[in-house]
């Protein structure tokens, strides 16, 4: 992937500060998101993740710092820039007297949208746009949610946990949608503590902590900087090896032939060291992303 300079970040946040009187929400958030990257923020609930978004957006003033949208500050985008960018809340009201078409209509009347895929939305999502919102239940409720961050081809999608409420089979039917539309173009911003989403979804990830980005990058690179499992099945063990001295090797435990050990960085020395003797199997057991994660917590 071609690294793009500054300029092309669609989403820059830069020291984004919150205090509620002498309380921190969040301090010194940054991050970007490149054009059609799907972005994951990613930590437990009351780290940061939704004051950060309401910040960004401005539905909350920030104590300092910046969000640039577009290469603008937030106040300078055009009506037009604005409406081509969704906001999925954490938690949402709407008017419960309406039924799901007429809010969604409502809605997409005020964005004065060109383009609306409600119905195909709703039919893929199995929601009965016909009932009033105040008879639904929480996950109907949230495929709205869903169908109101989609439904007129955003540019940009900002999503805070998204698939709450959401049965398992409709998780992975939302994982398509955003895949989908993203693929047509759409950046997205996926604030979420469901880690097996993130990874599924992001290739780049934030992770907040009590109010702090503690770190942001790549979920490869994340992983390759995580001690991973090995195991060596050897034909016969050889004892001049000395696996133990290799730089990041951990809880080394032999077994006959058999040899398993952690190791953290780099596998060409302990590629070399071996190179010398028969080797019957090499296992290498990746960390997934929640592995990652309670490294950080």
């Amino acid at each position: 992937m071609t690294s793009k300079t500054k300029d092309e970040y669609i989403i820059e946040v830069s020291n984004l500060t919150k205090f509620y009187g002498k309380t921190k929400g969040i301090e010194n958030v940054s991050f970007h998101i490149k054009e059609g990257e799907i972005f994951g923020l990613m930590g437990p609930n009351g780290a940061g993740k939704t004051t950060t978004l309401r910040s960004m957006l401005n539905l909350i003033q920030s104590s300092s710092g910046e969000t640039r949208i577009f290469s603008k500050n937030l106040l300078n985008l055009s009506k037009i820039e604005m409406s081509s960018i969704s906001y999925l809340p954490g938690e949402f009201e709407m008017y419960g007297n309406l039924t799901g078409k007429e809010y969604l209509k409502y809605l997409s009347n005020l964005r004065k949208a060109k383009t609306n895929n409600t119905d195909i939305l709703a039919e893929r999502l199995d929601l009965d746009l016909s009932k009033k919102i105040n008879t639904l239940s929480k996950g109907n409720k949230q495929k709205i949610g869903i169908v109101m961050a989609f439904m007129n081809k955003p540019t940009i999608a900002i999503l805070d946990e998204p698939t709450s409420g959401l049965d398992p089979l409709k998780q992975q039917e939302f994982q398509n949608i955003v895949k989908e539309y993203n693929a047509e173009g759409c950046s997205v911003l996926l604030s979420s503590h469901i880690l097996h989403e993130i990874e599924e979804l992001c290739e780049r990830v934030g992770i907040i902590k009590d109010g702090n980005i503690i770190a942001s990058e790549q979920i490869l690179d994340l992983k390759n900087k995580t001690i991973k499992k090995y195991e060596i099945n050897f034909d016969k063990y050889p004892e001049k090896l000395q696996i133990s001295k290799i730089k990041g090797v951990s809880n080394l435990n032999i077994d006959k032939n058999i040899v398993t050990f952690n190791m953290q960085g780099n596998i060409d020395n302990l590629i070399k060291s071996i190179s010398k003797y028969k080797v019957n199997n090499l296992r290498i057991i990746e960390p997934d992303l929640e592995e990652i994660f309670l490294t950080y917590y």
